[in-house]
């Protein structure tokens, strides 16, 4: 089926918050209804909305096949924003930093498409997305990745 584009209008200050619900939207499955939020238990805030299938099981050490299949499918500048992650565990960084860091040319606004396939892949082997999200209080996005799921992609990556 073609695409359709469709404009709508959005509130500057939720422009990235959009991104990221549009990017769960296109990774879930036709029919699936609306992505959803959860809180992550423990550490950041609301893991955002490539999270919101419960159904999911969470990355453990088990799983370095499962990563390695996954990294291996990664886009240059999605290969670059994972690697960021990796190499810095637990902490944040803002969209505006990962933006500039990896030279995007919409801006914070391309982390979103960045992230889609990496969600669907991640849906399809049955996990959560590796990438924590949480909401900045000026609207903006932070994203990390927990010290274990640096750990296993790391060791995954090879």
């Amino acid at each position: 089926m073609a695409d359709k584009e469709v404009t709508v209008p959005v509130p500057e200050e939720r422009i990235p918050e959009f991104y990221l619900w549009f990017s769960a939207f296109l990774a879930s499955e036709p029919g699936a209804g609306p992505p959803r939020h959860r809180s992550r238990r423990g550490g950041f805030g609301p893991r955002g909305p490539h999270h919101g299938d419960d159904h999911r099981a969470d990355w453990t050490a088990d799983d370095r096949d499962a990563a390695a299949w996954l990294y291996g499918r990664l886009t240059g500048q999605a290969r670059e924003l994972f690697d960021l992650l990796i190499e810095h565990p637990g902490e944040r960084f803002s969209a505006n930093d990962v933006a500039t860091r990896l030279r995007l040319e919409k801006g914070a606004h391309g982390i979103a498409g960045l992230l889609a396939w990496p969600g669907r892949w991640s849906r399809r082997l049955g996990r959560s997305f590796p990438i924590v999200t949480e909401a900045r209080p000026d609207g903006g996005t932070d994203y990390a990745m927990t010290p274990d799921v640096a750990a296993l992609f790391a060791d995954a990556r090879g």
